[in-house]
């Protein structure tokens, strides 16, 4: 329509006419451009709020389970300790082993520690988050988890060493009654019954006290979780921070 209304006017030499049709024509695409700017940057910051949505419940999980395992290493390092104390003691346990079996048992726990990243990158492949400050606060958070995961790829040595001189018949009372999972939270219990006769406890606890190696394997590694269940805390306060950030990202 506006093509044929030109040609009119270019054909009846009417110039004004002409300049009108022009000033319609550039307006009329200049508007086009911005409206569809403006629908690309509406989608734009849309799916960078869904984004963030989902980094915030990630790093809120995440803490969570940091958490979780902080604790658990707390008391790995606790009964390690134990352990190493009565090693350190050099006396029989008699009649009471199970105790002693229980602490080098919690002791040989392992837990990797793992930070999910795949909304973040995703993120930063757009160029999100835009605020500065959020992107600072997870490059710290990620910096802190990859000192975290790298050590804690492999379990300790003491862990194979100290499973494979507890006696057999001991490991499925020590699951059933003195380790407990739920909702991904292990829960080491240092009260629970005995699940062997007496015997057969004091076998693997001595086991364990004559192998030249378990005191130098427990040694470090009840040393490392002890460090570690302390160490979790800058690490979650890092999350913290983070989702911190992406709350008043979307409350703006």
């Amino acid at each position: 329509m506006i093509l044929r209304r030109v040609a009119q006017h270019v054909q009846d030499q009417n110039w004004t006419a002409v300049a009108i049709d022009f000033v319609i024509v550039v307006v009329g695409v200049f508007l086009g451009i911005q409206l569809g700017n403006w629908n690309t940057a509406r989608a734009e910051d849309a799916r960078e709020r869904l984004l963030l949505g989902e980094l915030r419940a990630e790093l809120v999980e995440a803490a969570r389970q940091l958490t979780i395992k902080r604790n658990a290493y707390a008391q790995v390092g606790q009964s390690g300790e134990a352990a190493l104390a009565f090693l350190d003691a050099g006396e029989p346990c008699t009649d009471d082993c199970w105790g002693p079996l229980v602490d080098f048992f919690h002791a040989s726990q392992w837990q990797q520690v793992t930070v999910g990243r795949s909304t973040y990158d995703e993120m930063r492949r757009n160029g999100w988050p835009r605020d500065r400050d959020l992107v600072d606060a997870m490059e710290d958070y990620l910096r802190q988890a990859d000192q975290f995961e790298a050590p804690l790829e492999q379990p300790p040595a003491y862990r194979s060493l100290a499973r494979g001189l507890i006696p057999l018949a001991a490991h499925m009372p020590y699951w059933t009654n003195c380790f407990k999972l739920t909702d991904g939270e292990e829960l080491y219990r240092g009260d629970c019954p005995a699940g062997v006769a007496p015997e057969v406890a004091a076998a693997g606890v001595q086991a364990l006290a004559a192998h030249l190696d378990v005191h130098a394997a427990l040694t470090e590694w009840a040393g490392f979780a002890a460090a570690l269940s302390v160490s979790f805390d800058p690490l979650i306060a890092a999350a913290e921070r983070a989702v911190a950030l992406i709350d008043a990202t979307l409350d703006a």
